[in-house]
C-alpha cells in the first residue's frame, strides 16, 4: 500500500486533506511540523509528501531541503502547499527540490489531480452529502427534471432516466435548502448508472454561479464529522 505523509500545523487542514483521500486505498501519515515530518520520512519512507510552507520548529522549505540532502530519502517527491505564488517564492521552492506546488486554499479536485501525478491509483471521488434536491436539467436542448441522490462541492449524482452519454455536457439549476436563489451549473457527465430502480448519472461541475456554495461546504463538513463519529 502506498504511503502519503501530510504535514501541516493546523489540525483541521490535515483532517480536510485526509478526507480528500478517504476513497483511496492508501496509508495516510500526518505530522504537525517539519521536525516531526523529517523523523517520519526517515522512519516510514512514504511515497509522497504534501507539506505546508509555514510551520513552527522547522518550516516546509527547510524540511524539504533536509530531505533532499539525505541520499536515503532524497528520491521522495515533496509537494509544497503555500499561500504565496510570487515568482521569487516559486523559484525558491523549485531550487529546494519541490516536485509540485499547491496554492491555498486547496480544493479537493486540485489536490487529488496533483496527487495522481505521483500516485495514479488515487481515487478522485470525494465525500458527497446525501441530499435529495429537485433539479431542472437542459440536455441536448431539451428540458428535464431530476433528483439529486448526493452532492458535493465538485459534483452530484442525478437520478433521471435520460438518453445521455459519458462526456456529454449539460446545464442545470437547483436550490440548496436555506439559500435565497438557485445555483446554475454547467457540468459534464462522468459516469452512468443504467437500469434498476434509480438510473442516473454522475456529474462533474465545470462552472457554478448563484448562491449555495457556502451552505454546501458546511453540509459537506457536517457529513464528514458525522462519518468520523460513526467509526
Amino acid at each position: 500500500m502506498k504511503k502519503i505523509l501530510l504535514v501541516d500545523d493546523v489540525r483541521l487542514l490535515l483532517d480536510i486533506q485526509k478526507r480528500f483521500l478517504a476513497s483511496s486505498h492508501v496509508q495516510v501519515l500526518t505530522a504537525g511540523d517539519g521536525e516531526e515530518a523529517l523523523e517520519i520520512v526517515r522512519r516510514e519512507h512514504p511515497d509522497l509528501i504534501v507539506m505546508d510552507k509555514y510551520m513552527p520548529k522547522m518550516d516546509g522549505l527547510a524540511c524539504c531541503l533536509a530531505i533532499k540532502a539525505d541520499p536515503s530519502i532524497a528520491h521522495i517527491p515533496v509537494i509544497m502547499a503555500t499561500s504565496s505564488d510570487k515568482k521569487e517564492d516559486v523559484e525558491e521552492y523549485n531550487r529546494a527540490g519541490c516536485a509540485g506546488l499547491l496554492s491555498k486554499p486547496i480544493e479537493a479536485k486540485t489536490f487529488l489531480n496533483m496527487i495522481r501525478k505521483f500516485i495514479p491509483e488515487i481515487d478522485r471521488r470525494v465525500l458527497r452529502v446525501p441530499q435529495n434536491i429537485e433539479m431542472n436539467i437542459i440536455a441536448a436542448g431539451d428540458a428535464h427534471t431530476a433528483t439529486s441522490e448526493n452532492i458535493s462541492l465538485n459534483g452530484t449524482f442525478a437520478v433521471a432516466d435520460l438518453n445521455v452519454s459519458v462526456n456529454d455536457e449539460l446545464s442545470f439549476s437547483f436550490q440548496i435548502p436555506g439559500s435565497d436563489a438557485p445555483m446554475k451549473v454547467r457540468g459534464k457527465i462522468i459516469w452512468l448508472r443504467k437500469g434498476g430502480d434509480a438510473p442516473g448519472f454522475g456529474v462533474e461541475f465545470l462552472e457554478v454561479t448563484g448562491q449555495g456554495m457556502p451552505m454546501l461546504r458546511v453540509a459537506e463538513l457536517k457529513e464528514f464529522i458525522k462519518s468520523k463519529d460513526q467509526k
